[in-house]
């Protein structure tokens, strides 16, 4: 598959949800929609992921334009309003991180959302309270909180040690899944919580002590119309296979031994279905909010991490895990140091 082709259709597109009489940064959640905060922060992401370095390639001016577009939509308690759909604060602070910290710019005001677990001693009250049932949804707190929070100079080692020493006793080395013990209330949530708590592992070369379990796992999970979503009539490529490309790439790199054929398989398979996607429902993917065409994005990026010569560009795409400028939390939060 081209993905030159593939991000020309995408950057075209964004390009037209634009608000032409907005500032700079300013996008629609949709062709005649209103524009909203995830869309300007999704573009931003969305451009980065495709191999553009914001900070190099936008004017000083527009850069500032477009980081007061975003930080228009901070409280002075440092929080957001307009945050898509059912997400948290903290998801919200992470990815205005991801954007603004790409960019090379800051929040405008300070926040406090790092004070419940920031002293080694709170660790694992704020982690036992996450909904590990439900951890799809729940483990956005740990990304956007204590892996945002992990990636600050303002971050002890000794914080970092105690919560990987919480969640390495809570693994489940059987399944390479979180939490020990603890039912999921479905076969997703497993997968969906696991691709928000591996990255702080990768970010900081941290070994992972079940990688081979969780390739088994991820393997076990996919489905005979090579997805990993089981959700009938949702749209045709979820988070949810974002989520199981980067965590196979993940542990198929600290494992490389194990399974590596069976892993090029799924993932080919999956990719054949994403690729059938493209070409027969393209309307209807761009149809979608930015914010799941972000997920899109970051798919494809995988796809060419794990099969480079099968999903080709003149540029090195990458994914919203893996890749650590969008992870600059000194850099987002400048202002405030």
């Amino acid at each position: 598959m081209n993905l030159g082709d593939v991000r020309s259709v995408l950057l075209s597109h964004l390009d037209s949800l634009r608000d032409r009489e907005g500032p700079v940064g300013s996008y629609r959640s949709g062709r005649g929609r209103r524009t909203d905060l995830y869309a300007s922060l999704d573009v931003a992401l969305m451009r980065t992921l495709m191999g553009e370095n914001l900070a190099a390639t936008l004017p000083p001016a527009e850069r500032r334009a477009w980081a007061d577009h975003i930080n228009s939509f901070q409280k002075p308690d440092g929080t957001f309003t307009d945050v898509f759909t059912h997400h948290s604060q903290l998801h919200a602070h992470g990815m205005v991180v991801g954007a603004l910290g790409a960019m090379g710019e800051s929040m405008r005001y300070p926040h406090t959302l790092y004070a419940p677990f920031a002293k080694p001693a709170n660790v694992a009250h704020w982690l036992e309270q996450i909904d590990w049932a439900e951890q799809w949804s729940a483990s956005h707190l740990f990304w956007g909180g204590m892996h945002i929070y992990s990636m600050s100079a303002a971050c002890p080692a000794e914080w970092k040690a105690v919560v990987f020493a919480w969640l390495e006793q809570h693994l489940d080395r059987a399944t390479g899944w979180w939490a020990k013990g603890i039912p999921h209330t479905d076969r997703h949530q497993a997968l969906g919580g696991s691709a928000h708590i591996l990255p702080i592992y990768q970010h900081h070369q941290h070994r992972f002590p079940a990688p081979e379990r969780l390739i088994d796992s991820i393997i076990a999970m996919q489905l005979p119309d090579a997805r990993w979503l089981d959700q009938p009539g949702h749209y045709p490529v979820s988070y949810l296979e974002l989520d199981a490309l980067y965590a196979l790439k993940f542990a198929g790199d600290l494992a490389p031994d194990h399974r590596a054929g069976e892993i090029r398989d799924a993932v080919r398979r999956f990719g054949r279905s994403v690729t059938t996607a493209w070409n027969t429902r393209r309307a209807e993917l761009l149809a979608e909010h930015p914010h799941i065409l972000l997920g899109l994005t970051g798919t494809f990026g995988l796809l060419q991490q794990h099969l480079p010569d099968e999903f080709t560009d003149a540029v090195t795409w990458t994914d919203i895990f893996s890749d650590r400028r969008l992870y600059q939390t000194d850099v987002a939060t400048a202002r405030h140091m």
